[in-house]
């Protein structure tokens, strides 16, 4: 078992060497190398979650109709975000039709889309907007600096003196230390990210800003976490897909940054003015 564990961290370590410099490489390209990177999250983030519910359900998500919808909404974010919430309305009023029009006498299956396109093509769509943000690239960071040291901190502070679970229904290793420990680091790494932004960058914001921020963008990635976590655990998947080594599918390394992504973009439009 030890071997097995050693060698999943090595896979881990090497998908990470490699898909770190990618990410890294996308953000700060963005464009339509941003467009390209985040519709192929995407498209295999929505494969993966009606995946996941087809297990679980009958009868199942039309796959077509999901991707059809998602396309339409993360173009309408890119293009005009105004439009969203009628294009999200219409979504709704085509799904309904389409149950009703199937024989559909439960709402399971088009709640269960509604759901889908929220939490992948909406969420992740949001990473397009901070391109229409001045100076939004510094915002679009603060997303990936909260999610990785809250994730990092839960784990090996949950490892060497977590006990009691914080939702062991859902998942039977994270624990209440491990959660608060990811909080407060998340919280001092982005003081510390926004030290270095004003210090070196001319990006000013006060520092008790940064900390509200942190608190709230760890508390939601970690709530995105259980999400996927419940989804899974409900599905009886241990993984929503195999497409990044050693850590799953794209839904199980961006889970907590999908919660994330919206809360930041809100944090820059309320704040772009102070910078």
């Amino acid at each position: 078992r030890k071997r097995a564990e050693k060698n999943s961290m090595k896979t881990r370590i090497w998908t990470g060497v490699v898909g770190l410099p990618l990410l890294i490489a996308i953000m700060y390209l963005g464009g339509f190398v941003l467009v390209i990177g985040v519709s192929a999250l995407a498209f295999f983030g929505m494969i993966e979650y009606t995946r996941a519910i087809n297990r679980m359900m009958q009868p199942k998500i039309n796959r077509i109709l999901m991707l059809a919808l998602a396309a339409m909404l993360m173009i309408t974010i890119k293009l005009d975000y105004y439009f969203l919430m009628p294009v999200l309305l219409v979504s709704f009023i085509v799904i309904f039709c389409y149950e009703i029009l199937s024989g559909n006498v439960e709402i399971q299956r088009g709640s269960a889309t509604l759901m889908g396109l929220i939490y992948v093509p909406v969420m992740f769509g949001h990473l397009f907007l901070f391109e229409t943000v001045n100076k939004g690239a510094y915002y679009m960071w603060l997303i990936f600096v909260i999610a990785f040291t809250t994730d990092t901190a839960a784990y090996f502070i949950g490892k060497s003196i977590g006990n009691r679970k914080i939702a062991p229904l859902i998942s039977p290793k994270k624990t209440i230390a491990g959660s608060v420990g990811g909080v407060i680091v998340a919280a001092l790494c982005t003081i510390l990210y926004g030290t270095i932004l004003s210090s070196y960058f001319s990006f000013v914001l006060p520092w008790y800003l940064y900390l509200v921020v942190g608190v709230f963008g760890s508390i939601a990635g970690q709530c995105g976490d259980l999400t996927a976590s419940m989804i899974k655990r409900k599905a009886k998947i241990k993984d929503f897909g195999t497409i990044l080594p050693g850590h799953g599918g794209i839904l199980d390394r961006f889970d907590s940054i999908l919660f994330i992504i919206p809360l930041i973009y809100i944090f820059a439009k309320l704040t772009i003015g102070i910078a």
